[in-house]
């Protein structure tokens, strides 16, 4: 005859080792629910479904959003090169990027662009506005990367633009486009400076060497370029 398991005085079965209720029967009034157990809506044929649709195309979407920053980074691949209107489409304004798979060649020199503007036929004296845009970044905890780059990019892209001999609608246009940015930028900035745009403006910029790690400050003079004279309309 088997004998039964006799617990010591006092002492009950661990909760995990209470017999569980049979089949079929209800948990008794006052039990806690199963921490377990299935809960929510099922899933009927529709909604697995569209479930499975919607992971499908949350995953589409990140491999060709993951293409597209590839190539839109590694801009010196044949393929980037290809697709280069595609790519600029999809990243930008929404998704720029300001960083290369590939380092590029550290620059050697610091480059301002400079202002001076013509009012009532005079030309006053030359202002930095790059000194001026980074002091007003210089000390804060959490600059904004886009609004840094705005003058950098501006000047870049017009170089870019002005370098093209290209006489093609597109290359036009690209140039045109490109120096109404940069003039923007420039009024934009003169404004916050309290400077009167006058009828005119001169840019040029300035390029001083940067001297190597450890060395003294290098006796090179700056470097300067002239933009030309810019005519401001109201």
């Amino acid at each position: 005859m088997a004998e039964s398991a006799i617990s010591p005085p006092g002492l009950t079965a661990p909760p995990d080792l209470a017999p569980a209720p049979a089949s079929g029967a209800s948990a008794a009034p006052g039990t806690p629910p199963d921490p377990l157990a299935p809960r929510g809506i099922p899933l009927t044929g529709l909604r697995r479904r569209l479930a499975r649709t919607a992971v499908v195309l949350v995953a589409l979407l990140a491999a060709v959003h993951s293409a597209m920053l590839l190539m839109y980074v590694a801009s010196d691949f044949p393929l980037s090169k290809t697709y280069t209107k595609q790519t600029d489409w999809w990243m930008r304004p929404m998704f720029p990027q300001d960083w290369s798979i590939f380092a590029p060649d550290p620059s050697r020199y610091n480059l301002h662009l400079e202002v001076r503007t013509r009012v009532d036929g005079k030309l006053g004296p030359w202002l930095d506005l790059t000194a001026y845009d980074n002091s007003r970044y210089r000390g804060d905890l959490l600059p904004s990367i886009e609004d840094q780059l705005v003058l950098r990019r501006a000047v870049s892209q017009y170089q870019t633009s002005a370098r093209n001999r290209s006489r093609s609608e597109e290359a036009d246009s690209a140039r045109s486009r490109n120096a109404r940015y940069l003039l923007n930028v420039v009024r934009v900035r003169l404004a916050d400076m309290g400077r009167p745009t006058g009828d005119a403006v001169e840019l040029r910029t300035r390029a001083t060497r940067i001297p190597p790690p450890g060395g003294g400050a290098t006796s090179e003079p700056a470097r300067y370029r002239t933009l030309g004279f810019w005519k401001v309309t109201r």
